[in-house]
């Protein structure tokens, strides 16, 4: 007899509620032991066996973190049995287990790795927690909280859950499965063995829904058992006997995990559950007793009543009994139909109210999720429209604020192309913001030199962002330039950082919490706007203005972005020039370089800024027209290009018609402008006389300066503490502690007062931070105070200079400011920037340093700059120090010419390319033919500057038609480089004997016209470059000890390289004729090129290599050990191509990576085009580039010992027979061309990957018949885009081919009995996106996709890089296909 179902066992309701909660717990787990056991089967699969003998301690070395413990010394408790050893099979499943682990933190110590050959549960073991799981040898031993572990902690599962139950993903504690893993941690850790109704409810609810999931569990018989269960528990249907086993196996499974450590029941509990076990137990007992007693009872009532009805009844006994037993098997059919459809319409209820609270709970996370982003979006356009957009008029009043369209005019901005050298070029003019976003190209820099309007460009892109996405007011003016606001329609978020003001910040995300977050948000929801923040940005695309970034006082060169989702982001960020030619930049982490050249149209801008500053009675374009014409009359139209300067001597001639504007230095206009921000801290005029001496001579027509001369040194001197301070994230922008400790409160109001100062408050009165108006102000000052306190040069800046590595360009503006006050100071300091910057660019790598594309010219612009401000405020006399030259640009020639004279003895690199005007280097006494006319005259270095004589003249003459130099006086030159444009029509030349008297010159490269060139006096030359317009004298290279680097392309008779004894890097001609002797052993040359050679002829070509007898080459290319780079340019095309297959079989057999370049050049005025690249390296691998058609290339690849060769096939028709490489196993070809379908494969390949730029679905039937026809066993990898080319009036138009067409063959292969087609997948490129970012891609559809195949085919970055090139340009919105295929 069965006792009625109860679960009340105590008086309690809430101690009732706990037990309960601990057998759903248990019965929960028993409904998942299945779901583990299946998923966890194919984890194993995928993850492979081990070889079954190695031990855990055998897989990890000693000392492994976690796991070692070495308590005494050569002694460790983890390995006292087994020592280390390796295992290629076992590490392999070790690094499987750690890639499924969510945490990449595997229980290590749970498991036995010999059981990873054969038994899934080993493997599972890693995924539990670290204790108290070793010896338990199967998931039915385990407990509720070890399955929910292995849930959690292995990444497949991802693949049988609803993707709710891991949204957000762990560990957060939002996260539903976590919420399943807390119910388990309340219930084993409650204190008081208590439940209230509605906790309990919660965990009913919660594990119901996890056992009813759709996805998986829904059709799990386990799992249905469970959840009938749980239901009977809920609604006290279970009987007694089954509730006390229940309890008792929930006591057994904690039992069994009692050394785990969150496994760990209270005292109380463990009480109360033997308390609840004693409880039932007695309860069973006394249950038994009354039945027994009541049935002994009904017995006895029974015979005798039975004794009375034999008497009475007689024979309608039987009669009775048949009906009975009748009507009770039809009541018991009654009640199991109703009970089973009771049960279904319970189940179903409980189906439809899951699937309902899900998609409430989708619902709700995503309403939720729009309405923040929207809150976001109204705060930050919010923020920007009071704090960004509106911009200070000018420097003179930064109170004066005007929304930046007022007075926005059009910036001048130019693309630059980083050059493979390292050259930066300037490029076209961009016009809209679609030049700058577009390409999918994240990293924008834009440069600019000081008030140039980078920060104006920034804040008027954040004034479009915001009308786009919240409109305001239109101008009544149409945007001409950068009218193409929609082009930001495609960022739904943009965060502006002002560098400059993230003083200590090295994390994007912390600036943001501090500059946005904290300012929009009050300051308890400052956590949760974070958290929202950073979950929107995962999944829009957005912008990141970082503006300033030489401002920014921080020792990294960039900030970090890390925590920031980078697949969507694109960040522009603004610099001065100097701060991007900083060596940590590599040209690798820009992606577009702008240049901000200033105004595009001034006369727009001062129109502009004349409304704001005149009333309307007045003519705005006659206004313009007058301040126009001051400019020209004060030689003032340089600055016109600049906002700033061009603001600030505005808004003085319109003050006071610009009484005080003379010249056209910097010192006077910001002289000037210190004048005018006087007068707003102190009207008291006065002026300097001979009682009170000029500071400097700008000062002179100044009226407000002299009396508040006191409150100016102070000032002087704290901006030039700040800036020379080694706290340089303190140098700019400063606490008001710091700056009370540099000046006095009376000179701090001042400041501030006058508007030198610009002070900004925080939420406490010790986080205030004070910066001055404008960095150039703070520079101004600053060379004021050096100019006053001249000592400090070899005292603090000196130090100041050593210490920070480039700081010396950091100074620039302040060694020009210098320059217009204190020649003889700013002289001194150039000595000091100098010797730095040589030692700067000698520091740079042997390949480099002839070349001079790469030659960073930052401090030779600000010598010229010095040198102009100079002479602009007739200081003498001028002697600054320069060591590198480069003349390059033709403006700047004038000037340079001025510093070289002074500089000849001092010179230690020379190069010369100017473009329009001829230079003849020659020899001190050597006549002059070209400078007719009378020119300019510098003159050369000396200690004194008294009167020029005739031989100083002679250092250097420039005219109109031409520049000559003599190079007689620099004996320290190291570097010399000439170069011709051709195109220009600009010929050089260099004189046969002017390089006498150079003996240190290390470096010499020639490009321009020199007759009988001597260079047997260099006696340390390491390096030359001669083109073909060189005639060298006969003998005259005998520098053997010395040479490193040749590049001859000119006459040679009788080149020994055999006395070479540190040559590496070789470049000749076919002009050059080279003595057929052996290099010496101990030479290690690994780069050379030859041009001009008829390699169809000479054999001994490839003999000078180590000069072997060319009739030993005729069936082998000798090639040094050492060799790593080889050019080959060609004058012919190749007829026979045996000794580039000779070549290439040698190159197999080294023990290196090999490049090997071929080229074709009919002339010397031709650059030469690679048109193929042959690259060998261990293990017989090959990779073959070929740009254009080169007849018989294809049969050098005959007979050769390659195992693995990569194809990279452009603008070639056919890919070439490979049928002949009999050692071949594995294959990569991209081909560009869809005719290259029919490939010729040798029966050794194994595996096989091919990618099409686009096919045809007739060219991928043929592909397919083609490959499915090859004998051997092949598994194939075949990526192609859907996409076809068509001819619409003379134009290339790109049309999508619709991915359905291409279904049809992949249902002929499955009917292939030797063929099966392992994945067809379809992926869409998704909008806006990067084709950098793992998420470019969406699957659409898996016409065919085994859940077990992995594509591990060789050159996955091969084709990246190969998709990167040619596919992403025009695969925006169109499709590709992925194809694996297993021949067997």
């Amino acid at each position: 007899m069965t006792m009625a179902a109860t679960t009340n066992i105590f008086k309690d309701k809430e101690t009732n509620n706990w037990f309960k909660a601990c057998i759903a717990l248990n019965v929960t787990k028993e409904g998942l032991t299945n779901f583990v056991e299946m998923t966890m089967k194919k984890v194993h699969a995928a993850i492979g066996s081990s070889c079954g003998q190695c031990t855990i301690e055998q897989l990890f070395p000693c000392s492994t973190q976690g796991l070692c413990n070495k308590r005494k010394r050569n002694s460790c408790s983890f390995h006292k049995s087994y020592l280390p050893q390796q295992c290629h099979i076992c590490e392999q499943v070790k690094l499987g287990i750690i890639s499924y682990h969510r945490f990449k933190g595997p229980s290590w110590k749970n498991t036995n790795a010999q059981g990873w050959k054969s038994n899934w549960w080993d493997i599972a073991k890693c995924y539990l927690p670290p204790q108290g799981y070793a010896d338990m040898s199967s998931v039915q031993e385990s407990d509720f909280n070890a399955v929910i572990n292995i849930i959690l902690n292995c990444t497949d599962f991802k693949n049988y859950l609803s993707p709710s139950w891991l949204s957000p993903p762990p560990p957060d504690p939002q996260c539903p499965l976590e919420k399943v893993r807390q119910i388990g941690r309340d219930v084993r850790h409650s204190a008081n063995c208590k439940t209230t109704d509605a906790e309990l409810q919660d965990y009913f609810q919660i594990l119901t829904m996890l056992l009813a999931d759709p996805v998986c569990l829904a059709h799990d018989t386990c799992a249905n058992i469970a959840l009938s269960r749980l239901t009977d528990l809920q609604n006290d249907r279970l009987p007694l006997t089954e509730f006390g086993n229940l309890i008792q196996e929930f006591k057994q499974a904690i039992e069994r995990v009692k050394d785990a450590a969150e496994e760990e029941f209270s005292e109380k509990a463990k009480h109360t559950l033997e308390k609840g076990l004693n409880k039932i137990k007695e309860a069973l007992k006394d249950s038994e007793q009354v039945i027994g007693k009541k049935m002994d009872e009904n017995i006895q009532t029974l015979y005798d009543r039975t004794e009375y009805c034999k008497q009475q009844i007689g024979d309608q006994t039987s009669k009775a009994e048949h009906t009975i037993q009748t009507k009770t098997c039809v009541s018991i059919t009654q009640i199991d139909t109703l009970t089973k459809s009771s049960v279904q319409l319970i189940e179903d209820r409980t189906r439809v109210n899951m699937e309902r609270m899900q998609l409430k709970i989708v619902d709700k996370a995503e309403e939720d999720y729009e309405r923040g982003l929207e809150d976001l979006l109204r705060r930050l356009i919010d923020h920007y429209r009071h704090s960004v957009i509106c911009v200070p008029l000018s420097t003179l009043d930064t109170s004066l604020n005007k929304r930046i369209q007022d007075i926005y005019a059009t910036p001048k901005i130019h693309k630059m192309k980083i050059e493979k050298d390292g050259k930066r070029v300037q490029q076209e003019q961009i016009h809209k913001y679609s030049d700058c976003f577009s390409g999918g190209l994240s990293r924008i820099y834009l440069q600019g030199e000081p008030g140039s309007g980078k920060s104006y460009f920034a804040t008027k892109l954040v004034h479009d962002w915001c009308n786009v996405h919240a409109p305001i007011v239109k101008s009544t003016k149409e945007q001409k330039m950068f009218g193409d606001v929609d082009t930001l329609q495609k960022f739904r978020v943009l965060v502006f950082i002002s560098l400059r003001d993230s003083r200590e910040q090295t994390h994007v995300t912390r600036m943001i919490e501090t500059q946005l977050i904290h300012k929009m948000y009050p300051e308890d929801e400052w956590e949760s706007a974070y958290k929202l923040v950073l979950k929107i940005l995962k999944n829009v695309m957005y912008l990141i203005i970082q503006d300033g970034l030489d401002e920014w006082p921080c020792i990294e060169s960039l900030p970090v972005m890390d925590g920031i989702p980078k697949d969507q982001c694109i960040v522009l960020t603004t610099s001065r020039p100097w701060k991007l030619a900083d060596k940590r930049i590599s040209n690798l982490q820009i992606d577009i370089l702008l240049g901000l050249e200033g105004i595009s149209n001034p006369k727009e801008f001062n129109e502009n800024i004349l409304r704001c500053l005149l009333d309307e009675s007045n003519d705005i374009k006659e206004s313009v027209k007058l301040f126009e014409k001051f400019l020209r009359s004060h030689n003032l139209e340089s600055i016109s290009s600049s906002p700033m300067l061009n603001t600030l001597v505005l808004c003085t001639w319109v003050d006071d018609g610009a009484k005080r504007l003379t010249g056209s230095s910097l010192c006077e206009l910001y002289t000037t402008m210190l004048d005018n921000m006087c007068i707003k801290a102190n009207s008291q005029t006065g002026y300097f006389d001979r009682y009170h001496p000029l500071p400097v001579n700008c000062f002179s027509l100044t009226e407000y300066v002299k009396p508040n001369m006191e409150h100016i040194d102070a000032i002087a001197k704290a901006a030039f503490s700040f800036l020379f301070s080694n706290k340089k994230e303190s140098s700019l922008v400063f606490s008001d502690i710091d700056l009370r400790a540099h000046l006095p409160e009376t000179a701090k109001q001042f400041a501030l007062d006058s508007g030198l100062l610009s002070e900004r408050k925080g939420k406490k009165r010790t986080d205030q931070t004070v910066s001055f108006v404008h960095k150039t102000i703070q520079e101004f000052l600053t060379a004021f105070h050096i100019h006053m306190n001249a000592d400090v040069i070899d005292g603090v800046i000196s130090g100041y200079l050593k210490c920070h590595d480039n700081s010396y360009l950091d100074i620039s503006q302040i060694f020009i400011f210098l320059c217009g006050f204190n020649i003889s100071a700013a002289n001194k300091l150039s000595t000091l920037m100098n010797e730095l910057d040589f030692n700067s660019k000698f520091d740079d790598s042997f390949q480099n340093e002839l070349d001079f594309s790469k030659f960073d010219d930052s401090f030779q612009n600000c010598i010229l700059s010095g040198y102009r401000e100079a002479v602009a405020n007739k200081n003498t006399p001028i002697h600054l120090h320069l060591s590198h030259f480069k003349f390059g640009n033709s403006d700047d020639a004038k000037d340079l010419i001025q510093i070289w004279a002074l500089n000849t003895s001092r010179a230690r690199s020379l190069c010369v390319s100017i473009d329009n005007k001829p230079v003849t280097i020659r020899s001190q006494d050597a006549s002059s033919s070209r400078c007719q006319g009378p020119g300019p005259v510098a003159l050369p270095a000396r200690k004194d500057h008294g009167v020029s004589t005739r031989d100083d003249e002679e250092q250097f003459r420039s005219s109109e038609s031409g520049i000559e130099i003599a190079l007689s006086s620099c004996h320290n030159l190291e570097r010399l480089t000439l170069r011709c444009y051709v195109h220009f029509n600009t010929m050089h030349t260099l004189q046969p004997h002017a390089l006498v008297g150079l003996k240190k010159l290390t470096h010499l490269e020639i490009d321009c016209k020199c007759e009988a060139l001597d260079l047997s006096h260099c006696e340390h030359i390491q390096s030359i470059n001669l083109n073909h317009k060189v005639t060298l004298l006969p003998l005259s290279l005998n520098n053997y000890k010395t040479l490193q680097r040749i590049e001859i392309l000119t006459t040679y008779d009788g080149l020994d390289l055999s006395l070479f004894e540190n040559l590496n890097s070789l470049t000749i001609s076919n002009d050059v004729k080279v003595l057929p002797k052996p290099l010496l052993i101990l030479n290690k040359l690994t780069h050379i090129e030859l041009q001009g050679f008829d390699f169809n002829s000479v054999v001994h070509t490839w003999c000078l290599l180590n000069g072997a007898n060319p009739v030993t080459c005729a069936d082998y290319t000798p090639v040094l050990h050492s060799i790593e780079y080889i050019c080959l340019i060609f004058k012919s095309e190749l007829n026979d191509s045996t000794w580039l297959r000779s070549l290439l079989s040698t190159m197999l057999t080294l023990d290196h990576k090999v490049m090997c370049n071929l080229s074709l050049k009919v002339s010397f005025m031709e650059n030469p085009k690679v048109d193929a690249t042959i690259i060998t390296d261990v293990n017989n691998t090959c990779t073959l580039t070929v740009q254009s058609d080169i007849p018989g290339l294809g049969e050098t690849l005959h007979g050769l010992n390659v195992k693995h060769l990569r194809l990279h096939v452009h603008f070639v028709p056919h890919v070439p027979s490979l049928t002949y490489l009999s050692q071949l196993e594995t294959l990569a070809v991209y081909s560009d061309s869809h005719k290259n379908i029919d490939l010729q494969l040798p029966p050794s390949l194994k595996y096989l990957t091919v990618f099409y730029d686009r096919l045809s679905p007739s060219e991928l039937r043929h592909l397919m018949n083609n490959l499915s026809g090859c004998t051997q066993s092949l598994e194939c990898r075949v990526e192609f885009s859907c996409v076809k080319f068509d001819r619409v009036n003379k134009k290339r138009v790109t049309n999508m081919i619709p991915p359905e067409e291409y279904i049809p063959t992949q249902q002929e292969l499955d009917a292939l009995e030797h063929v099966e087609v392992k994945q067809f997948r379809i992926y869409d490129k998704k909008p806006n996106t990067s084709y950098r970012s793992s998420g470019a891609w969406s699957v659409r559809d898996s016409v065919a996709d085994d859940g077990d195949y992995v594509n591990n085919i060789i050159d996955n970055e091969f084709f990246k890089n190969i998709y990167t090139c040619h596919i992403s340009d025009f695969l925006c919105g169109f499709c590709r296909i992925s194809i694996g295929l297993q021949i067997n």
